[in-house]
């Protein structure tokens, strides 16, 4: 997530990334000045990496104005990550937000249609929103969604938020997810909306993550394909638009009782 100030043209970018306790994982960070033509990346910018506050390590940017910074998560949880430019990268002062998911395999994940979260639908035309994206518009999040998905990450799951039309960017989600106040979690754009759950179903088992308990979306062919993979669906959908749900889903007009059927 880029931070800077109000008439800044440099921004740094931290993408989250997904580990476990004692294993090595890539850290990485890019710094970019926008420019007339578009955006580029900054060479040989010396960045600091903190975790949770503390200084790990250093990077230096390189063609494409990426550093890269590998390290081994000892602790579990969504840790904290930011990265500066060190004082010799002679960079405005700003700063890089991202996460460092350091999961145990064994705690279960709940798959997020990131569809369930919006009010509205989540391509649209070129009306104005506070958060675009190419092809991909978010306005305001549904009423309670934040608050219930906070309350079953800080207990007991972990979360995976999917962009099944394709057509988000990464960086842009987690900035919105931020300012809605939703709980961290790893970010998955599906390429494919007919078979992009599925294949990222058998990803994630071949990665060693098998513990995945339950889905949270608003359609049928979400649905249909947790119940197929034996994965609890819970659907909050307040459309009365005749849907043939599996005999399986959990059926919610709203977001208040999602807890109870998880």
């Amino acid at each position: 997530m880029p931070s800077a100030g109000e008439d800044s043209e440099v921004e740094i970018f931290v993408p989250d990334v997904l580990s476990s306790p004692r294993k090595e994982v890539i850290l990485q960070a890019r710094v970019v000045e926008d420019m007339p033509d578009g955006t580029t990346g900054l060479i040989d910018k010396p960045l600091d990496f903190y975790l949770q506050g503390q200084l790990i390590g250093q990077a230096k940017t390189d063609e494409d104005g990426w550093a890269r910074l590998k390290f081994t998560p000892k602790m579990r949880g969504n840790l904290q990550l930011v990265v500066k430019g060190a004082p010799e990268a002679k960079l405005p002062p700003i700063q890089g937000k991202g996460n460092l998911l350091s999961w145990e395999r064994r705690r279960p994940i709940i798959l997020v249609d990131l569809a369930v979260l919006v009010e509205g639908n989540l391509v649209a035309d070129d009306q104005a929103t506070p958060f675009p994206m190419p092809g991909l518009l978010l306005g305001d999040a549904q009423t309670g969604a934040s608050r219930e998905l906070g309350k079953l990450a800080e207990f007991y799951y972990n979360l995976i938020y999917l962009d099944r039309t394709g057509r988000g960017k990464i960086d842009a989600i987690q900035v919105w997810l931020r300012k809605q106040g939703f709980p961290p979690g790893m970010i998955r754009i599906l390429q494919s909306a007919s078979t992009g759950v599925a294949d990222l179903l058998e990803i994630l088992k071949k990665e060693g993550w098998e513990n995945i308990s339950a889905g949270i979306g608003q359609s049928a062919d979400f649905a249909n394909v947790l119940v197929q993979h034996r994965v609890k669906a819970v659907i909050v959908n307040k459309s009365k638009k005749a849907e043939l749900f599996p005999r399986r889903a959990i059926l919610l007009n709203d977001w208040t009782r999602v807890r109870r059927h998880l």
